[in-house]
């Protein structure tokens, strides 16, 4: 046990300095000029994701020279097998980033090496946003935190008082179904906004900032620190018929909440076939 506790909190500690350390890279890059490249359609990379990338990686390695990678952009020398894997995307809101807007945040977690990985084997979870200097962690054994004080989730239980986010994904049958989910639930909430960072927006939820989010079309490195602060939090995270996420898929849907509104929230959410349920 006090072994355990030894390896969470170095792992927490670990954590949190790499995100910070990439999440000042991205700063320092913030206002300079960018180079910017296309990974695909919608799908955009700078040399500031690189770097802060590189950053992470080059902490996370001194410090466990054993343990691998799953991380947004491509980088063969990196290790893909260890006892930890640890998940990382270096800017979490690219489109924003590129266009000086100043919402996207450094999204990093720790995961129990297994054959199917999901939620519930992220050890720790990290996220930063370096423009507003916000620091959201937790362990697994741990609470999820702000700058190092504790966090929950909102108390709004009421669907017409509530804040729920979403983005427009990269994939035209997404974003219309995306579209026809936001027709069907903007009569039924107070605000339904948009970020381009799904790692900040569910980092939102675990503070009580929003009260929901959902995207159907996110990476495992959108979703696994997030995962773990909304579950510390008091909130919930699921698929869109309320099952648990597997962070290896390509590509995953998720509905995150406060809890208090989840099965409300499913009842809006469209079903396997892709039609909406309500």
């Amino acid at each position: 046990m006090a072994m355990a506790l030894i390896r969470s909190k170095r792992l927490h500690s670990v954590a949190e300095e790499a995100v910070k350390a990439a999440g000042h890279v991205a700063r320092t890059k913030f206002r300079q000029p960018l180079q910017i490249s296309d990974k695909g359609f919608r799908d955009y990379v700078t040399d500031a994701d690189i770097a802060a990338q590189e950053t992470i990686t080059s902490v996370i390695r001194t410090a466990f020279p054993d343990h691998g990678f799953i991380t947004e952009e491509d980088d063969s020398s990196l290790p893909g097998n260890g006892p930890i894997i640890w998940i990382v995307d270096p800017i979490d809101g690219t489109t924003n980033y590129s266009r000086r807007v100043p919402l996207f945040c450094v999204s990093l977690a720790a995961v129990v090496k297994k054959p199917t990985l999901k939620t519930a084997d992220v050890l720790v979870g990290a996220i930063y946003d370096p423009m507003r200097d916000e620091l959201f962690s937790a362990t697994a054994d741990g609470q999820c935190l702000l700058n190092g004080r504790p966090i929950r989730v909102s108390k709004i239980s009421d669907l017409a008082l509530a804040t729920i986010g979403t983005d427009w994904n990269r994939t035209g049958n997404a974003r219309q179904l995306t579209l026809d989910t936001v027709n069907s639930l903007v009569h039924h909430v107070d605000a339904i906004p948009c970020y381009n960072s799904a790692a900040l927006a569910l980092a939102w939820v675990a503070m009580g900032r929003i009260d929901g989010y959902f995207n159907f079309s996110l990476m495992p490195w959108d979703v696994a620190a997030a995962s773990l602060l909304i579950q510390k939090s008091g909130g919930k995270l699921s698929g869109l018929a309320g099952q648990p996420i597997t962070l290896e898929a390509g590509s995953l849907s998720c509905l995150a909440s406060n809890g208090r509104l989840h099965d409300q929230l499913l009842q809006y959410m469209p079903n396997d076939n892709g039609l909406l349920t309500k």
